[in-house]
């Protein structure tokens, strides 16, 4: 079974390309990007970087599975699987022969908000590869075996969702906060509405979606840029320039805080959480990151982790993070615990709330936190495929070419009285809502989460 693609970058095929990468200088040590606009007017970013014959592509449209019709729900993600299951003359397995003959990384994923694909490749190959990847874009086949095969996966993958207690925890949050807004649909799409899909549904995304208006294109690796931009108009200059452009409103997430259980037989509770957070393009953006990272997103450094496992033995793990949708955000977090722990780790989890809220973090921890979120960050930049990765994020979140320095220097600058003004703004626990998978002791005030 062919998985479904999760994230930008697979494993490389090819043990020479392994090989070489393992001498290859980190591009992060001189990572100066390039914006540059192919004759066709597609505008590129670019890390070049000739150590290695490779050139990664990443490459993303706006609009994700949130856009997916009411009864179609699961259509992109579906289309995701499909795009290199054959196209144009090629079937699925005549597509899939020569993306091996050439050594090829090639995928797509859907996201809420976002469509995205990558294409990695030897430099001797790229406008074969080019070649191949404009196919898929412009006329993928949807044949039937590839369409039920490919649908069989993700039914099985559905099932299997909803079966997992993490999962049933996490998408009744979103429910709970969110109600009936698409974000809090399945992005897979539900048994119904997947096998209710077609090839006719999967043209209509492509028609729709895959459009040069819609389109960002990043890269990375030993190319020129007067090469890139005819590697690319080979690649997507063939998209229609425009489709259905479809947006939905910010919409604010429940702060009426709730505290809901999922009833299941398991040897530990699971537990999640969440309350409104704070969108990507706000300017208190890095204070909160910070204050997130200290509370608990700094894994063994994070207060949460302190308190619930090294003082008290509560989890193995707590972990928080700042969410940040297109159209809302939120702070939320999980962790698992005994079934007779649960309201002990809850009381925890709200003092500590509570103890960031009024007071913020030390000088000492804002520091601490700085010096690791300013030196993991290159980290981004040390392959192609993740610098190509990187900037397609950049670019699809408008924060402009020179993000990589000015994060740099805007996390440096934020102040104590900053966190500590904004851990007041943001963090609430009467906003808290905690959805518990298990069948917790003594946890008063709890009601059973609606189902789906």
């Amino acid at each position: 079974m062919k998985p479904f693609a999760t994230g930008y970058g697979y494993a490389l095929k090819i043990a020479g390309i392994c090989a070489a990468l393992m001498f290859a200088a980190p591009l992060g040590q001189a990572a100066e990007i390039q914006r540059v606009v192919s004759p066709g007017g597609i505008e590129v970013w670019l890390v070049a970087d000739d150590a290695v014959p490779i050139v990664s592509l990443a490459f993303g449209f706006r609009g994700g599975s949130a856009l997916d019709p009411v009864g179609k729900e699961g259509r992109a993600k579906l289309a995701s699987g499909l795009l290199d299951e054959g196209a144009g003359e090629l079937d699925a397995s005549a597509f899939q022969q020569r993306v091996a003959a050439m050594g090829l990384d090639l995928g797509f994923s859907a996201s809420r908000d976002d469509f995205t694909g990558y294409l990695r490749t030897l430099s001797e190959h790229a406008d074969a590869a080019a070649d191949l990847l404009a196919l898929a874009l412009a006329r993928p086949r949807f044949d039937p075996e590839p369409l039920e095969r490919i649908r069989r996966q993700l039914l099985i993958g559905i099932a299997g969702e909803s079966r997992d207690p993490g999962l049933l925890a996490a998408r009744a949050i979103l429910r709970a906060l969110l109600g009936d807004d698409p974000y809090a649909r399945p992005d897979q799409g539900t048994l119904a509405s997947v096998q209710g899909l077609d090839a006719d549904d999967l043209r209509a995304f492509v028609r729709e979606r895959l459009t040069r208006d819609q389109l960002f294109v990043t890269a990375a690796g030993d190319i020129s840029p007067a090469a890139l931009g005819q590697l690319v108009d080979r690649a997507f200059a063939g998209l229609p320039a425009t489709g259905t452009r479809e947006t939905l409103p910010k919409i604010d997430a429940d702060n009426e805080g709730a505290l809901l259980t999922i009833e299941r037989d398991l040897p530990q509770s699971i537990v999640a959480f969440a309350q409104p957070g704070i969108l990507r393009d706000d300017p208190d953006f890095f204070a909160a990151y910070l204050m997130n990272y200290i509370l608990g997103g700094g894994g063994f450094s994070s207060r949460l982790m302190s308190e619930l496992r090294v003082k008290r033995g509560l989890t193995y793990g707590v972990s928080t993070d700042l969410v940040t949708l297109d159209r809302v955000g939120l702070i939320s977090g999980r962790f698992e615990t005994g079934t007779d722990k649960v309201a002990e780790a809850l009381e925890i989890l709200r003092q500590e709330w509570r103890r960031m809220a009024a007071e913020g973090p030390s000088g000492a921890e804002l520091e601490a936190a700085k010096s690791y979120l300013l030196g993991s960050y290159p980290r981004n930049l040390t392959t192609t495929s993740k610098a190509a990765g990187t900037l397609l994020n950049i670019r699809i979140a408008d924060l402009g070419i020179d993000y990589i320095d000015r994060r740099q220097a805007e996390i440096a600058a934020v102040s104590l009285d900053d966190v500590k003004r904004v851990a007041r703004r943001l963090l609430d626990e009467n906003a808290l809502t905690i959805v518990v998978a298990g069948r917790p002791v003594d946890l008063a005030g709890a009601r059973v989460a609606p189902q789906p």
